[in-house]
């Protein structure tokens, strides 16, 4: 199906379902109820070519991968993805706020976020899988954010200019990462790093999401410029404990910056956590809600 004919079809239903989904309802304490509501609203369209459009959050739709297992399929079955983390985003983006999305993927925090910024704020997604970038382009078109958002393919890090290269798993996308690498005839291509704070349009960011499968650290390293004026700043960070030579070293860091830290509890939503309470969880992967 066309993805211009997948569109007309996917408009006609919401016309017949009523109202979008109201993401002021967001929260904890009604959780189950969102999600069954989502999850009614959630359908799809196969696009060929292992692409499929898909209503998420009752409100937008995604073209996905219909060959990744991870996100994409729970994208198509249930129209959300981590409700922890999107009540926090709902809660604490706000219009006309300057936001990033580190490890944006194909767009669902994206999109989200653009919604809530209105079209006085500004999104920057960076996303360094060419492949995810090009689908996270036509997402944010899909739903009329393209103006309000711009696609970073650069991948972040402690430095500029860093030869890495980006390993993706081909049927876990959403989990792709970088390594080092000084091959110069390395295939694929090499890519090369940049500091969050080389960015100059970043310079006046309210909200950061991090989502970069063990890059995070580096990241953080690379936003010092920002980090070190002071202002007001809210970062919801991915933490595994295990990723990390110093684990208990990038929590100080964090700490010494003026952040305080909480966790978004899976059930619960966001709470204040200790850094001894996050670091006993070694192996599990975190979402820290920093705040200062």
């Amino acid at each position: 199906m066309r993805l211009d004919l997948a569109r007309k079809v996917f408009d006609a239903g919401g016309a017949r379902s009523g109202a979008r989904f109201d993401l002021r309802r967001l929260s904890p304490e009604q959780r189950a109820d969102n999600e069954a509501r989502i999850r009614a609203a959630a359908g799809s369209a196969y696009l060929g070519d292992h692409a499929a459009l898909c209503r998420v959050l009752g409100r937008y739709k995604l073209c996905v991968d219909t060959q990744d297992l991870g996100l994409s399929s729970h994208l198509l079955l249930d129209g959300y993805w981590e409700m922890w983390s999107t009540e926090v985003i709902a809660r604490r983006v706000h219009p006309g706020m300057v936001v990033a999305d580190v490890g944006a993927n194909l767009g669902y925090f994206t999109a989200l976020m653009a919604d809530l910024v209105g079209p006085e704020g500004a999104v920057h997604a960076f996303e360094p899988n060419p492949a995810m970038a090009e689908r996270l382009r036509r997402n944010l078109a899909i739903n009329g954010f393209a103006r309000r958002a711009t696609v970073h393919a650069d991948p972040l890090s402690d430095r500029d200019g860093e030869a890495v290269q980006l390993v993706v798993h081909p049927q876990f996308p959403s989990a792709a990462f970088i390594v080092p690498c000084k091959d110069a005839l390395q295939t694929p291509p090499l890519l090369r790093t940049r500091r969050f704070d080389s960015f100059p349009e970043l310079a006046s960011a309210d909200f950061i999401k991090i989502d970069a499968e063990g890059s995070e650290m580096a990241i953080w390293d690379g936003m010092s410029g920002l980090l070190k004026t002071g202002r007001s700043l809210t970062i919801l960070l991915e933490f595994a404990p295990s990723r990390y030579a110093d684990p208990g070293g990038f929590l100080a860091a964090i700490v010494q910056q003026g952040f305080r830290l909480n966790l978004v509890d899976e059930d619960s939503g966001e709470r204040p956590a200790e850094a001894a309470e996050i670091l006993a969880a070694s192996a599990a992967e975190q979402m820290l809600l920093l705040c200062r």
